[in-house]
């Protein structure tokens, strides 16, 4: 596996793609590896920090700003024209990968102009937009494709014109899917909905969990005050997650408590409501290291997903969720088929609510009361989740590659 060659694509940038990260790290030696990435942010030096853990493979950030000029002005052109195009042609393969994403335009530029550079034996795509590009490099040298299904594409929330979009990715996908050699999923619900939707017959399909490495977590510290200690924490802090049905809650209860917020503010009138309540503390966001490693300071993890956002966060499974158990924490987390289907694999580690106030009131009531036993067993969760640590993950990543290249 270590000695063949790779080339990944994205869409997006590499500090917003954290799996394909993590598959570069599991070819870190002897493989040869190109990546192309884009340059989202103007000023950001993630991207530029991330590029130098690989010091060794070759990776290309094409830029999705108006910098240069002229290729974001004929992408954003030919994105508009394929939009209207689209309506009459509407089998068109390339035509419908361009109106959903302009990147599109850019990495099949990049490849027709300069497709010696990208021989490789396998192409592994990481978003929608790079699926099609990806078919195309994998037509002109050989190699075989493959494509990371991070999300539900056609289930995702969509801004617009959303039942055209949608049927658009799903076009993208029932065409797409069966030239791959394997098709990766981050939730096995994510798996399901594409066999009845899409297609049934999934090429080498895996589910690869969106874990964490064993080693960024440390061992729960004991607790012995009444207070029971909630986390929750995301990238941005707001209405819509689940948040404002728990704290109704847990006003509503005469339990000692404190919840711990973590993440950016969206909803400054949202926030300004939590801050008159003494018992939410509220902090930014934190690198992933020192969030992990502060995690063992609480209770329970709060996984308040809710159903009527999306299809695709329906099933999904968070990095919240898994960072809970790896943690040892003891997770709250709402009924959803995905958090459902996959806690099941951990019947003492979770309690599952509705999505309801008096749903969470009665998850809160069986926490409280069961409070002594969760921190009794705060290490036995912790060694537990062991199993699903990302050193275990990518031997399933690990093995697909083998089975199609050697």
């Amino acid at each position: 596996m270590l000695d063949h060659s790779y080339t990944f694509i994205t869409t997006a940038g590499l500090d917003s793609n954290p799996r394909l990260v993590k598959e570069l790290s599991v070819l870190k030696r002897n493989a040869s590896v190109h990546v192309i990435a884009f340059k989202v942010h103007r000023h950001s030096s993630h991207d530029g920090i991330i590029v130098q853990q690989f010091p060794d493979f070759t990776i290309k950030m094409l830029s999705a700003l108006r910098k240069p000029f002229l290729p974001w002005l004929f992408s954003s052109f030919a994105h508009e024209v394929a939009r209207r195009l689209g309506l009459v042609f509407t089998k068109s393969l390339l035509i419908h990968s361009i109106a959903h994403d302009k990147r599109t335009v850019l990495l099949l530029a990049e490849f027709l102009l300069h497709k010696r550079k990208y021989t490789s034996e396998m192409i592994i795509c990481h978003n929608l937009g790079a699926l099609y590009p990806g078919y195309v490099l994998s037509r002109i040298t050989g190699a075989r494709l493959a494509f990371d299904m991070e999300d539900y594409h056609p289930g995702e929330l969509i801004e617009g014109n959303a039942e055209k979009e949608k049927k658009r990715r799903e076009l993208i996908l029932q065409k797409m899917l069966p030239h791959c050699a394997y098709v990766s999923f981050a939730a096995d619900g994510f798996y399901e909905l594409t066999k009845k939707y899409l297609i049934a017959d999934v090429p080498n399909p895996v589910v690869i969990y969106n874990t964490f490495h064993s080693d960024e977590f440390i061992k729960p510290q004991p607790l012995t005050d009444e207070k029971i200690r909630f986390i929750w924490f995301s990238q941005t802090i707001g209405r819509g997650r689940g948040l404002e049905l728990f704290l109704e809650a847990i006003i509503r209860l005469d339990y000692p408590y404190e919840i711990t917020l973590i993440g950016r503010v969206n909803d400054a009138a949202f926030v300004k409501e939590l801050r008159k309540c003494p018992h939410v503390l509220i902090y930014p966001s934190l690198p992933q290291a020192e969030l992990h490693r502060q995690l063992s300071a609480y209770d329970i993890g709060l996984a308040l997903e809710l159903s009527t956002i999306d299809l695709n966060r329906n099933y999904a499974l968070s990095n919240k969720l898994f960072a809970y158990l790896q943690a040892g924490l003891f997770v709250m987390a709402t009924d959803t088929p995905g958090q459902k289907q996959f806690l099941q694999r951990f019947p003492m580690h979770h309690v599952l609510c509705k999505q309801t106030v008096e749903g969470m009131c009665e998850a809160i009531r069986i926490i409280a009361y069961a409070l002594p036993q969760i921190r009794e067993q705060r290490l036995t969760r912790y060694q537990a989740a062991r199993c699903i640590a990302w050193e275990h993950e990518q031997y399933k990543l690990i093995q697909v590659w083998e089975k199609i290249l050697e």
